[in-house]
């Protein structure tokens, strides 16, 4: 597993503004939570009808945003993805 760490916005609307530029790449979105971080928001980022998944986690509690990248869940389209979303949140 590889975690991406990046920079949150300064603004509570961190969610919001996550899901609209992983909307703008055209990833689908699956949202969660995690047990580990509680009141965490966790996303499973695809792009519909290709292979991969990318994870990401939201913790406010610790002003926390990351990217996972598992290898068993590895795609080609996650690479740009990635570079795409650390631009904006990195």
């Amino acid at each position: 597993m590889t975690r991406i760490d990046l920079i949150p916005p300064g603004s509570n609307d961190v969610i919001e503004r996550f899901e609209e530029a992983c909307r703008e790449l055209g990833l689908r979105i699956h949202r969660g939570s995690l047990e580990k971080y509680p009141e965490s928001m966790h996303w499973h980022l695809t792009i519909p009808k290709q292979k991969g998944t990318l994870e990401a986690t939201w913790w406010p509690t610790n002003h926390a945003l990351w990217m996972e990248v598992r290898k068993n869940r590895q795609a080609d389209w996650m690479l740009p993805v990635v570079e795409a979303l650390m631009l904006k949140f990195g």
